[in-house]
């Protein structure tokens, strides 16, 4: 029930334990639940949770809404806000911070007259328009003992991974960044969907796709994940494709 409308602490909490009282409680309901979607969500969340506390509604859940995002679900929950449930919806379906997502398909490879593949590269006097070149595989890298995402890697095409041997990453923007990985495991994340014009991919269910995505974010360090000065991600090149790319830069010029 919307608590909020008119005086949520003098009206309408008070109106939602009358109606549980007499609705809900002579059929044997417990579950139940208020939604506050306006004024001092922190505030108001505390005293509702002791009036229907009081009234004897413990197993009401209260719900959150009105232009919610992750910051101020942490601010409420430093504010010791009693809130169950957040509805969380135009700031999940809109970006206010990047609106629009700058994806563009460009030519990386082309068939010549024998059939064979050439590699080939956009150049721009903007570094971040610059792509890299060739069918590419993509894994991602775990660590073997903990088994969180260290790095993306991407290589080309043919190169073979041996997970027994290290493997040396470094940062392709800034290439003295470098790491030698002994213990882990690699996963490819790329899987064919169509071969000849025919689908031969499984597409998953929404439940697992759902399930699917929570796995991965909590392999992710927590100090990757934090709204504030998170830890960097890296997406590194293997050598082979970095020196690939910087030949066809040089040559370009």
């Amino acid at each position: 029930m919307l608590v909020d409308t008119y005086n949520t602490l003098k009206s309408g909490v008070p109106d939602a334990i009358r109606a549980f009282n007499e609705v809900l409680k002579p059929k044997g309901i417990k579950k139940c639940g208020i939604r506050l979607d306006s004024g001092d969500i922190a505030y108001l969340s505390r005293k509702a949770r002791k009036a229907l506390d009081d009234a004897g509604w413990t197993e009401c859940q209260i719900s959150a809404s009105n232009s919610l995002d992750e910051y101020i679900i942490r601010d409420l929950f430093r504010q010791g806000a009693k809130i169950d449930l957040f509805g969380v919806g135009e700031r999940l379906i809109t970006s206010s911070s990047a609106p629009v997502f700058g994806g563009v398909y460009k030519l990386v490879a082309v068939e010549d007259e024998k059939g064979d593949i050439l590699p080939k590269i956009k150049i721009s006097e903007n570094v971040d328009k610059i792509t890299n070149p060739h069918f590419k595989k993509v894994y991602r890298l775990y660590d073997g003992e903990t088994g969180k995402a260290e790095a993306d890697y991407i290589c080309l095409w043919d190169e073979k991974i041996n997970p027994d041997e290290p493997l040396k990453l470094f940062d392709p923007e800034a290439t003295w960044k470098r790491k030698t990985y002994r213990n882990f495991k690699l996963k490819p994340l790329q899987e064919q969907i169509f071969k000849n014009g025919e689908l031969i991919y499984n597409p998953p269910s929404l439940q697992e796709i759902q399930n699917y995505c929570a796995e991965q974010v909590d392999l992710l360090w927590d100090e990757v994940k934090r709204f504030d000065n998170p830890h960097t991600y890296y997406v590194d090149l293997s050598s082979k494709l970095w020196n690939l790319k910087q030949d066809l830069l040089n040559n370009g010029r």
